[in-house]
Formats: C-alpha cells, structure tokens, sequence
C-alpha cells in the first residue's frame, strides 16, 4: 500500500521531523478563615486569600528531508539531509502572570435570611500597563421563606433568592497588550503586536433574582430565575488602519453585549411507590441577546466556505442587533429565466436572521421498577436560524449532470444551471430541533457468585431527531471565523453525529 501513496514534494525523498513544546506553570495559594457564632442567632463563616500563578509557554521544531540511508532511524540522522531540506523554528510565549486578592464573608441568621459578600482584586500581566488590575465585587442574598410559618402546608420549602456580581475575562493571547517584535524569514525583526498600554479587564456584571421550592410533600420541586448579564470592555482584535508596521492590535471595544432571560426548572414525582417510581423532569431557558451602545466600525463574521463565495461574510457586529446576526441579500424567488432575484436587484443587505436561539430545552424522564430501570434524555432548541453552506455551494443546481445536488431541487424547478452562487436568504433556514440524546434501560441481577451488583444496560445516543431542517445536523458543529471573530450558525458539511448504541455490565469484587 505504501507503494501507492503519493503525498507531493515527499515521494522519494522521506520527511522527519522533531518538535517539542514545554509549559512551565507554578501556582501558589495562602488562605485564612475564620467562622464564629456571633450570636445564638447570627453565625460567621470568612476567608481571605492571595494566589499568584505564572506560565510559561515555550517549544521548538526541526525538519529534514532527502536521507543518506535508511538503515538509521531518521531522528537520529537529521544532519544527514540535504541542506536545503532542512528548517528550523523555535517560539516562547510571552510569560504570563495571574495574581489575585480575595475575600468572602457569609452570615446565617437564624437559618433564615442567608447574606454573602466577596471582592476579588485581579492582576494580570496580560493587559497594559496602565490597567493590569481589576476590581470585581458581589453580594446576594437569600430568604427561606418557609421558616416564617406564613406559608400554607402543602409548600414543604421556599427560597428566595437576590444577587449581584461582576467577573473579568482575560482569555487572549499573552502580551497583546505590548508591542511585540518577531523574526521574519529573512532574519529581520518585524513588528508582530502594536502596544496599547490602556487595554483592560473585559468585565461581566450580573444580576438574577430567584426562587426555589418543593411542593406536595416534595412530589414536585423546581426553581424560577430571571437574570440579566451585561459585558463591557469587551477585548476585540481589530485590524489596523493601514499603513502600520502590524497588522492587528488589541482594544477595548465601546457598547456592551446584553444576555438576559428565564430559566425554570422542574423535577416532579408522577409515581412513587413501592413497585413503581416514575420521574419527569425538565428545565427551559427563554433567552435574549443583543449588542448596545455600539459605535465603533463594521466587524464582520461568518466567512462561507465553497468554490464562487471565496471570502464572503454573512454576519456581522452591529449596535441594536445578536450577536452574528445574520446579514445578507434578501431572495424573492426565481425569474421566469431561471434566475435568482433578490430585493433591490442585490445591491442591498438586510439582516434576516439570528442564529441565537430563542429558547432552550431539556427534558428528562427516568421509571424504575424492581429491578428494571429506563431513562430517557431530550434536549432541544427553538427560534434561531441556520445557513445551509452545504445547500448553497456544495449541492447547487449547476452540479446537475455531473455531481449530486440538494434534494429540494429535484421535481419541477424551473432554475437555470447557469444560476450563479450566491450568498442569500435563499439558504436560511429555522434551525429549530428535538433530539432524543440518551436512552437506556438496565437490569440488575444482584449477587451472583460471589459478584456483588451485577447489573447490565443497554444505552442508544442519538437516536431520534425531530426538525425541519433540511441540512446534516441542526447542532450546527461547523467552526469558522474571521481574523479572530468568530461565527455561529452556519452549516457547511459537518462531521455527522454519531448515532451510537452501548452495552455494559457493571460489577464489583
């Protein structure tokens, strides 16, 4: 078989190569805590801390073709290459250093009313040098109201909840802050990073209000929560105004990114008795995303894959709208030629579609009796839009005759071969799904043997799929992004989803 294979430039000539990468972490954490009973009613629980951490990233590479002798192993011969065969490259990281002040006090009154408070002061190496600190406060609160003795007998225990807090994002590249200086391939020092000592912690504020219970002698329990949170700062890799020694520099970007929504969650007891016990539970999250107060350039996303659409973006950031909306020519139909037609002969772009869903759903159901047990596990989601890539440049009408094409175009169509591809609305589709995820069901033996809990189960994953999308998978698993910015939603011949069926037998000695 080997005598087949042809990969271009190595046939005939070997290829080596050695490379090894290294990270170097240290982590150091001091705690104090301190608890007390103040009062009968009033109990302390604080702790304060400090913890520094420090990586290190480094490694190296070497390559060689074009060997002596095959007698030898080729790592152990790299000088006997051709010269011109031979590479080399090496790289380290700038080191990156994390060091953090902490503390948090927790007050219990009366098992009552439940207060926290913590602040966390961060400082990483990775920001300017004006900024390298952050600031990041919370409080919450809780309430048991079933201890207040107002609340009829069929609630068996209610909480409610309040908080508020802040956290910082710091996940970019090390030293993207500082200008930064590489070697080209000539050997010249070419300028990789323009500085911005002004760059700072990207940060989260959130607050949510809550409540959680169990009813009917704990025959049904759950929790509703709203919450809202706002990301500011947020850090962006924006290209330079050209020209500039280099390319792209880091910043802080005007406007926040707003998620906010409901979630409910629910665990209910159908059956429970002594041959039968039946569980249904589920949670559904109904949620929002925008971006606000936005007034910097255009950032655009969602590059499309496929011969005739080479580096054509579909989303883009804009104030007012989710995040990668989708922002494309709008498609009216067919000419009586074949053609496509789109508002204002295609010379506009609308956004048509938001590949954020709406509304996410989980349900799960489990039924045991005696020794048989059966769980079931659905997970969904619903109001979002995916583009079908694949439809548009892998499947189109022009491959008639010659390679396969989209299902949907079979049967009538009127559309030209010649109708050239073009990015459109024509391909936006409701990414709206069911999956039964996990399905299994089991049956212990007990003791056989000297065996202790012999039990065995048969488990299906991905078994079943309800939608209307007309491409792969409505979990669209398609990576894609623009100079850093990345896209979501866009469908483009994704590996499928395994549809897996496992046996299993569990024991112990």
């Amino acid at each position: 078989i080997a005598d087949w294979i042809n990969v271009q430039n190595v046939e005939g000539r070997g290829l080596a190569n050695v490379a090894s990468n290294e990270l170097n972490t240290q982590q150091y954490t001091h705690t104090l805590s301190y608890n007390n009973d103040i009062t009968d009613n009033v109990s302390l629980n604080s702790v304060i801390g400090y913890e520094y951490q420090k990586y290190n990233n480094r490694g190296y590479s070497l390559a060689a073709q074009d060997f002596l002798t095959n007698a030898v192993s080729y790592t152990d011969q790299l000088q006997g290459s051709s010269i011109g065969s031979r590479s080399a490259s090496s790289f380290a990281d700038p080191t990156t250093e994390l060091q953090s002040y902490f503390g948090r006090v927790n007050f219990n009154i009366s098992d009552k009313y439940l207060l926290t408070a913590t602040v966390r002061a961060d400082g990483s190496s990775k920001f300017g040098d004006n900024n390298k600190y952050g600031i990041f406060p919370s409080v919450a609160a809780a309430w048991n109201l079933h201890t207040e003795g107002f609340l009829p007998d069929a609630i068996n225990t209610m909480k409610l909840r309040l908080g508020w807090g802040q956290t910082g994002n710091q996940e970019f590249p090390a030293g993207s802050a500082q200008a930064r200086y590489g070697l080209g391939t000539g050997g010249t020092l070419e300028l990789e990073n323009v500085a911005n000592p002004d760059l700072k912690w990207e940060t989260s504020s959130t607050f949510n209000v809550g409540v959680d219970f169990a009813i009917l002698d704990y025959k049904l329990s759950g929790s509703i929560e709203y919450f809202n949170k706002t990301t500011t700062d947020l850090l962006f890799n924006f290209a330079t105004i050209q020209p500039a020694p280099a390319s792209r520099y880091w910043v802080n970007l005007d406007g926040e990114v707003v998620n906010s929504g409901v979630e409910i969650a629910l665990l209910g007891f159908l059956v429970d008795n002594e041959n039968l016990t039946w569980t249904l539970g589920g949670n559904v999250s109904f949620l929002s995303n925008v971006l606000q107060n936005y007034v910097g350039p255009n950032v655009l996303t969602g590059g499309l894959f496929g011969q005739g659409i080479s580096g054509t973006t579909i989303q883009r950031l804009e104030n007012g709208q989710p995040l990668n909306a989708f922002y494309v020519r709008d498609y009216t139909g067919l000419s009586d030629a074949g053609q496509s037609q789109y508002v204002d002969d295609g010379n506009s772009f609308f956004y048509l579609g938001d590949p954020n869903a709406d509304i996410l759903l989980g349900i799960t159901t489990n039924i045991s009796s005696g020794n048989l047990d059966i769980g079931l596990n659905f997970n969904g989601a619903f109001g979002h839009t995916i583009y079908n890539n694949t439809a548009n440049t892998v499947l189109p009408i022009g491959n008639l005759g010659s390679r396969n094409i989209d299902a949907n175009l079979i049967g009538g169509t009127k559309e030209a071969i010649a109708n050239p591809i073009t990015a459109s609305s024509r391909y936006l589709e409701k990414g709206d799904y069911l999956k039964l995820a996990n399905a299994t069901i089991g049956y212990t033996i007990g003791d056989v043997e000297g065996i202790k809990g012999v039990r065995v189960s048969l488990t299906g994953q991905n078994l079943l799929v309800f939608t209307n999308y007309s491409g792969f998978d409505p979990e669209v698993n398609t990576v894609n992004d623009i100079d850093g910015v990345p896209s979501f939603g866009i469908e483009y011949t994704p590996y499928p989803s395994a549809r897996t069926i496992l046996f299993g037998i569990g024991f112990s000695f």
